[in-house]
């Protein structure tokens, strides 16, 4: 009688299981190094983790790598530019987002000797050797497809840095306890949560489709008279047609007897709708708690809680993420390249240049954590910088571009104020300059400082000359030098304009020096003492000898 009546279950979830599988010469990530195909499958079937992660690789390429020596080390960094492409750099940088680990195919040039090309491979093609007696791994397998190794034979490669060949292995991969082969994705425990997403969205369409039924219940005629064989045929054929993966819910299947009637019906829940938006957004949550988010809104992700759904709390979420997530990720990238760079004699400061709301300190790949949060030399001149002052009009403006292009002193006048802020200030007046120029500065330096669009003493700017405020643009690639006279350092598109501002309210007599002032050679012709400055203040250094480099390059 038990036989008469057969439940169906569409779809059971079983947790893959992962494991480092050695076969003949090779360790492969699960069966058929099949955990990768896993992991892309999970993301493209599941909308959180993917726009996360897709977000994450955007984050962490920003505007992809820059040097900070670029200028003192031009050989080298022309060389990197061919050496590593963008395009390459991208796919790494996404394998590296979606594995946690990356490979890459270091290939010589033709002299044996230098390097020639960084090339990506993608990471579920590479499975390593089996560690040598020294534990380490000398060796990877590289092949199109792990599922038939007959037809795509697997051709083996040395590991970077242990032989003399043309091509080598470089693969790189965090440091996870309990593993020697692979790395396993930070959101490892958010996996389930990925694939229930996946499944409930499946389920939403098919749901509809089928009528928004949860289940049948159906009924066959004469069943009792079937044997067990042609119960199992009509089972599979119902199956056929209902079960899969694009099928919602279950079905009964009742075997009555010859006088009752062929009927399908449908099994309502009526709060089901309960149970689906909790699982949806459940799934929702600890997908994102898996990839460390703090604020979904940063990933176009509506959150109800109210967090980061205004700019202050958005840009706080955005700095978090970036300090706690996307910086370590650079900076292990960064190492890695560095590590083939340093074996073949490239020297580069390499960094990450980070897309951001605001200018923020770029990553160095040698800069600790606790020492990017100190507050640096260019971060206190800029506290030096003045806003325009309301209680003042602005009546000049120019470009200090001659050796008669002065700022003004008073002295002549005899009314000098004591507790004037500057030297060129006076009494009814002050003289501050602006950086002016392009704007859409590339340096960190130039970017903070047309960010910052303050007004500053000529003494502080001067003052700034033995402070490292623009490390490494000095001559040889010295941290300091004059900013004053040099600005950002070589083929930098910037220049210091000067600012005059007459006190708000001021009577002046036409006889008076003060009485329209528009340029210096008025200002000469009603008295005022010239104070003259060096001609490099209001040139580009882009436009100087040497474009602006302190010694020839």
């Amino acid at each position: 009688m038990a036989d008469n009546i057969r439940l169906i279950q569409l779809n059971n979830y079983i947790r893959p299981k992962i494991e480092e599988n050695k076969s003949k010469n090779w360790v492969l990530n699960g069966r058929n190094n099949g955990f990768y195909q896993y992991l892309i499958d999970r993301y493209n079937g599941s909308p959180t983790n993917s726009a996360i992660i897709t977000s994450y690789a955007d984050m962490i390429y920003g505007k992809g790598i820059k040097a900070r020596n670029a200028q003192t080390k031009i050989e080298d960094w022309a060389k990197f530019k061919t050496i590593l492409k963008d395009e390459d750099l991208r796919k790494i940088i996404s394998d590296f987002a979606l594995f946690n680990e990356f490979s890459m195919q270091i290939i010589k040039a033709k002299n044996g000797k230098d390097l020639a090309t960084i090339k990506h491979l993608p990471k579920e093609r590479v499975a390593p050797a089996i560690e040598n007696e020294d534990e380490e791994i000398d060796l990877f397998w590289y092949c199109r497809d792990w599922k038939n190794t007959n037809k795509y034979k697997p051709d083996d490669f040395s590991a970077f840095g242990y032989s003399n060949d043309t091509i080598e292995i470089y693969v790189g991969k965090p440091y996870k306890a309990g593993k020697t082969y692979f790395s396993d994705p930070d959101y490892l425990a958010g996996l389930p949560y990925c694939e229930m997403e996946e499944e409930i969205s499946n389920y939403y369409v098919n749901h509809i489709k089928n009528g928004l039924s949860f289940g049948y219940i159906i009924n066959i005629p004469d069943g009792n008279s079937m044997t067990d064989d042609e119960k199992d045929e009509l089972e599979r054929k119902i199956k056929d047609k209902l079960a899969g993966s694009s099928n919602a819910g279950k079905f009964v299947i009742s075997f009555n007897g010859r006088d009752a009637e062929i009927t399908i019906t449908p099994l309502q829940i009526n709060d089901a709708h309960k149970q689906w938006s909790y699982l949806t957004e459940e799934s929702r949550q600890q997908i994102m708690t898996s990839h460390r988010v703090v604020s979904p809104m940063l990933f176009g992700i509506k959150d109800n809680t109210g967090f980061g759904n205004n700019a202050d709390e958005l840009n706080v979420a955005r700095e978090q993420l970036i300090a706690f997530v996307i910086e370590p990720k650079q900076r292990f990238l960064l190492d890695a390249i560095n590590e083939i760079l340093e074996h073949y004699n490239i020297n580069l400061d390499l960094y990450f240049e980070t897309q951001k709301t605001t200018p923020q300190t770029q990553i160095n790949a040698h800069v600790c954590c606790s020492d990017e949060k100190k507050k640096t030399d260019l971060d206190e001149f800029l506290d030096l910088g003045e806003d325009a002052p309301i209680d003042y009009d602005l009546i000049d403006e120019i470009e200090v571009d001659y050796d008669e292009e002065t700022a003004l002193s008073l002295a002549s006048t005899g009314t000098a104020n004591p507790n004037a802020k500057s030297s060129q200030d006076g009494e009814y007046f002050i003289v501050r300059y602006k950086y002016t120029g392009s704007e859409r500065p590339q340096r960190e330096f130039c970017q903070k400082m047309m960010s910052a669009n303050k007004i500053y003493r000529k003494e502080d700017i001067i003052a700034m000359e033995n402070k490292v405020v623009n490390a490494g643009w000095g001559a040889h690639g010295a941290d300091t030098y004059s900013i004053w006279l040099y600005k950002g350092g070589g083929d930098c598109h910037h220049k210091w304009f000067r600012q005059i501002y007459l006190k708000k309210g001021v009577k002046i007599d036409v006889n008076s020096p003060l009485a329209e002032i528009i340029s210096t050679s008025e200002a000469r012709r009603k008295g005022f003492k010239l104070e003259t400055n060096d001609t490099l203040v209001s040139v580009e250094p882009r436009n100087m000898t040497n474009n602006g480099f302190l010694k020839p390059r």
